[in-house]
């Protein structure tokens, strides 16, 4: 727990800094549109790119463990999003964001240093599958769901905009970009690699403040709606981790080392991404914001327990 403490502070503080200013009138009513923008278009890519490129995927990967965590990751985005559209009416693209909270787990900020702690030096494998599969599977197809939901036409258009939301976006170019250059072995050169971290280390803070702000915005907008936010929260923190267990240690029967690699990554609460997205492509993102601040604060708990659990 306390390991969880130490890493999550700064996140927290830098809501609190964003909410902060929203109190104090400091920025105008738009400016997390623009702060999302910023995260999602620019900072982000530069961020994605820098960390593929350094990855030595060819070394690391593990094919399993990579289909395991990306089948399951699908398999709950499609059942979020069919339930949420059944039970709760919501909109295509709406329940396409609500299911991502479902998957999507802040793994850049939390879960790449917990990771190293909790899995030491070999954890470098687990991590860079854990970030292909966030970032080049759940995060594009995502997009491009959400692309393929806005307005209506026939198949072929359905289905273009789905292809192209999904592989035409800042994300999937610079995932493809950085896995050709981690396969490749070209090193970027030093100027290239200090702009990309100097630019890439915006991404979270960023898109983090934003939240902020937006809480506070919407705090004073009425009481908000524990029915839509408490199934995100209780999805990601307690059925993802337990359906990856399932898959990983009694379906597969993985070696132990994956499976609480698996565990751990499936355990992490909702990204900031899943906002910066939603907000961006207007598909309702005050519940997911909620969301996120709830789930980042249960899992002080319910992280060190998925730990404890899978334990030898």
């Amino acid at each position: 727990m306390l390991q969880f403490l130490a890493t999550s502070t700064p996140f927290f503080a830098v809501i609190a800094l964003g909410a902060f200013t929203a109190w104090r009138g400091m920025f105008a009513a738009d400016t997390v549109r623009v702060f999302n923008t910023f995260a999602f278009m620019v900072a982000t890519p530069a961020m994605v790119l820098r960390v593929m490129s350094r990855q030595p995927i060819a070394e690391l990967w593990n094919g399993v463990f990579f289909a395991a965590l990306a089948l399951i990751g699908v398999v709950v985005l499609a059942l979020a999003i069919a339930l949420q559209r059944r039970l709760l009416g919501l909109p295509f693209t709406n329940a396409v964001s609500r299911g991502q909270a479902l998957v999507g787990g802040n793994f850049a900020f939390l879960g790449i240093p917990l990771m190293l702690a909790f899995l030491g030096d070999s954890a470098a494998a687990p991590i860079a599958i854990g970030l292909i599969c966030d970032t080049a599977l759940i995060v594009p197809l995502s997009i491009g769901l959400i692309e393929a939901g806005r307005g209506r036409g026939s198949p072929p258009a359905i289905a273009f905009r789905l292809v192209r939301g999904t592989i035409v976006n800042p994300f999937m170019l610079s995932i493809m970009a950085g896995i050709v250059l981690s396969l490749s072995g070209v090193a970027l050169p030093e100027p290239v690699d200090r702009f990309l971290l100097f630019l890439g280390a915006s991404a979270a803070p960023v898109g983090v403040f934003a939240l902020g702000i937006a809480a506070f915005q919407w705090s004073r907008q009425g009481r908000l709606p524990l029915r839509g936010v408490l199934p995100l929260v209780v999805g990601k923190l307690v059925l993802h981790p337990l359906l990856t267990w399932v898959v990983l240690a009694l379906v597969l029967k993985l070696d132990p080392f994956w499976v609480q690699a698996g565990v751990l990554y499936a355990a992490l609460p909702i990204a900031a991404n899943v906002f910066v997205i939603s907000e961006r492509f207007d598909t309702g993102s005050r519940p997911i914001a909620a969301a996120i601040v709830i789930s980042t604060a249960a899992a002080a708990l319910t992280f060190p327990l998925a730990i404890w659990l899978i334990s030898p």
